[in-house]
């Protein structure tokens, strides 16, 4: 995962680890976050959903989750 911050006197590029990230302890977080939330999902659900992306990854690297452009030319892009 790629989080890029662009301004026009700043530039940060954050590469962090995808299994760092999405991984079997924060599909644990996430379950008992939506069960709080009245969202049941199990933990099993979750765990096949991070496999799932660790796949889709694999075969579309650079892959953009999220773009976005400020009206005065700032821009935040996060890839996975």
């Amino acid at each position: 995962m790629r989080i890029v911050v662009k301004d026009k006197d700043f530039h940060l590029n954050l590469p962090i680890p995808t299994r760092l990230v999405v991984n079997g302890l924060t599909a644990g977080i996430l379950c008992r976050v939506l069960e709080k939330q009245g969202v049941t999902v199990t933990r099993a659900q979750l765990m096949v959903f991070v496999k799932e992306l660790h796949r889709f990854r694999r075969r579309h690297p650079r892959w953009t989750l999220v773009e976005v452009e400020g009206h005065e030319g700032e821009q935040v892009k996060i890839t996975l």
